[in-house]
This record gives C-alpha cells, structure tokens and sequence, in this order.
C-alpha cells in the first residue's frame, strides 16, 4: 500500500497575469496535486453571467489532469469596489455579518460541482477577542461549516492579523466556542504566522494537524507588501515542508507569492524544487 503524503500545491493567484485555464495542465506536468483559485471581479465571480460555464470548465480540466481545488475566499475588492477587506462574520452589524455569510453560503453551492478540498476565509475585523465577538462569530460559522461538509468539501478559517481570529493559537481557543465536534477546520497561512510570531512554524502545525484543512505556504514581503518570492526571504520552507511531512499531515500546501506575476512560469519552478529537493514528488 502506498503511504499518503502531502499534496503540493500552488496558488494561481502568484501568477495574476495567466489564466488558470493554461496554468492548470502546466502545474500538473510540473508536478502539482493541488491549485488554489480566488474569485476576482469580473473575471470570476458570482454575478458574471458566465460564471457557472466557467467553474465548469475549472472543475473538467481540474479532473482531467488530476489537480485537486481549493478555493481561497479571501479576495481583495471582492464585496466592494473601493475597499479591499471583504466583509466580516464577526462584525456586530448585522447587515454585514449577514452578507459575509450569506456570500460564503453562495460559494459554498456555487462550486460544489468542484468537490473542492477546501474553501478557506478569514473573519474580518470583529470587536477584538471579546467573549461577544466568539460567540456571535460561532453562531455565523457553524452552519456554514455543517453546510460545507453537507456537500463533499469543509470549511477552514485562515487566521489573519488584526481580524478576530489572527492567529493559530487564537484558532485553538476559538474551539471552546465552536466545540470539538465542528466540521470547521484550519487554513494556516505562514506568512500571517510570521506576522503574529507563532513559532517554530513548522512545530506548531505539526501540533495543528489534526484539525489542518491546508496549509498556504508563503513568506510576506514587509517592505513592499504581497509576499517574498520562494527563497528570498528568511524562511526555511524545505525545513517547514520536512517537519509537516513527518507530522503525518496528508493536505494540500499551497506555495503562495502574491505580487510576483511578471516572474512567470519560474516562480512555480522555483516552488516545485523545493518539493523535490526535500523528498516531495
């Protein structure tokens, strides 16, 4: 019987100026198991006529070359025009936690024809880390989450800093109001605990990964924003990929590097050694 190991993944979302169409059979011959995919206005979202044509034709060319989906909800400029934060589930304005949930329920339906691994969000910006805060973001999540699981995929909140849920160590106490039997599960993004200071990264998903959805694994780039292209920065991600793998984890992680589109087909290359060079595929 062959052991199950993680799945490499790539966010297509590094790679802004190609279209995902092409992308997908060019990271399966590179040898991707996984992409991540997030809507963008106007090119693939909710309101384009076009959109179910659309998410059918990712779904076909996805299964033909054997990549699994996960889909990152986490778009700038998604809900509205002028700003970039989407709107919160932990908000204590009522219309707008209403359409945050309600925009993560259309999702949910919208792309089950997918069977995506994973839809991953963050929370938005909510009341700090108030009891009130918890429970009212308890209340939004739980049946989203049910309803997820209800057709093939789980939700996985992605900490994020500044949000009501910032970091990991914020997601394991945000257990006590969701409870241990909650189909929600966790997107840890590593260049979010970096900002938040969770060391040693590798360490603590490994601990973590039992309640793992997948990981985004990226470095950001302080002084200019967006992320660190792969091997630039000061994280050790073969270190991150050998210590997840010896933790048992099986799940996607995705080499995420926001801001390096005009790179090409090289900053893939670049994500792909690092599989390769520390025992991957």
């Amino acid at each position: 019987m062959t052991k199950e190991t993680m799945i490499p993944g790539f966010h297509c979302s590094s790679l802004d100026f190609h279209d995902v169409m092409d992308l997908i059979p060019i990271l399966a011959e590179m040898g991707f198991g996984a992409i991540a995919i997030a809507p963008r206005r106007g090119v693939w979202d909710l309101g384009l006529p076009w959109f179910e044509s659309r998410t059918a034709e990712i779904a076909a060319i996805s299964k033909e070359h054997e990549l699994r989906v996960v889909i990152d909800l986490d778009s700038p400029f998604l809900d509205r025009p002028r700003r970039p934060e989407g709107f919160s589930l932990a908000c204590d304005v009522a219309a707008e936690q209403q359409a945050a949930m309600t925009k993560v329920q259309r999702w949910i339906e919208a792309t089950a024809e997918m069977s995506p691994l994973a839809i991953t969000f963050s929370t938005g910006r909510g009341c700090g880390q108030s009891e009130g805060t918890l429970e009212r973001l308890a209340a939004a999540t739980t049946p989203l989450a049910e309803r997820a699981a209800a057709v093939g995929t789980c939700l996985a909140l992605r900490p994020v800093t500044e949000h009501a849920i910032p970091t990991v160590a914020h997601f394991e106490r945000f257990g006590q109001w969701v409870g241990n039997d909650t189909p929600l599960r966790l997107a840890a993004d590593v260049g979010e605990m970096v900002v938040g200071g969770e060391f040693p990264i590798g360490a603590r998903l490994a601990r973590m990964q039992h309640r793992l959805s997948c990981v985004y694994l990226c470095e950001p780039d302080l002084e200019r924003g967006g992320d660190q292209s792969f091997g630039q920065g000061d994280i050790d991600m073969g270190r991150v990929w050998e210590v997840m793998t010896q933790s048992g984890f099986t799940g996607p992680v995705i080499f995420r590097a926001y801001g390096h589109g005009r790179t090409g087909l090289a900053l893939a290359e670049q994500a792909i050694s690092v599989v390769r060079e520390n025992g991957g595929s």
